[in-house]
């Protein structure tokens, strides 16, 4: 196998080419079906979440950990306030908001940018924030960034299904916290940091 592979290296490169491909979008097909159930049960209020003790900050890092290899062209950092910050969630669920965001975050920001990850305690409340340094995303668009199956008019590019962030924004408030989109100051000045940030709170 090795000896035909250096013989015929361009279709050795060729088939892994394939697979990769055949992969990936067998991998998007998945989402896809699991998104578009998810949305399903969120508008027939079967939605439900399994709540256990959760680390948020092991969480977090877990979840970074695991992208690292699918965006190796981006720095991925995570920015924790606290070794432990606990709370009664759904683990697997959170996961699923969390990859959504990080997931949006690599997708619209540039090779060899940053994406920040940060996790705090508040008074009562655990915050999350994921921040790239992609565009930012004109007001007139924030409107629609949480209905479902809505697409920023720059994302006919990127492939995805529209429901990512509905999805998101139904589990942080199933877990009765919030999810947003936090403003800049003044889109115009070359002052103000560029790029999006996504932040959720939930009740501890």
């Amino acid at each position: 196998e090795i000896s035909a592979c250096l013989v015929g290296s361009e279709m050795c490169i060729r088939d892994r080419r394939n697979t990769s491909i055949i992969i990936s979008q067998a991998q998007r097909m998945s989402r896809l079906v699991n998104d578009l159930l998810d949305t399903s049960h969120i508008s027939t209020g079967t939605f439900h979440l399994h709540q256990q003790e959760v680390d948020l900050v092991k969480l977090v890092k877990d979840i970074v950990e695991q992208l690292r290899p699918v965006a190796p062209y981006h720095k991925l950092v995570v920015v924790a306030s606290r070794k432990t910050i606990r709370g009664s969630w759904d683990a697997g669920r959170l996961q699923q908001a969390l990859g959504n965001l990080l997931d949006n975050a690599i997708k619209y920001s540039d090779e060899h940018t940053v994406v920040t990850v940060t996790v705090a305690k508040e008074q009562a409340t655990a915050r999350v924030s994921v921040n790239n340094q992609g565009a930012t995303i004109p007001s007139n668009e924030v409107g629609s960034l949480f209905r479902p199956y809505s697409r920023l008019q720059n994302a006919s590019t990127h492939q995805g299904s529209g429901l990512g962030l509905y999805i998101t924004k139904s589990i942080i408030e199933a877990h009765k916290g919030i999810l947003w989109l936090e403003k800049i100051a003044d889109e115009e000045s070359t002052d103000q940091p560029r790029g999006t940030t996504f932040t959720f709170e939930l009740p501890l």
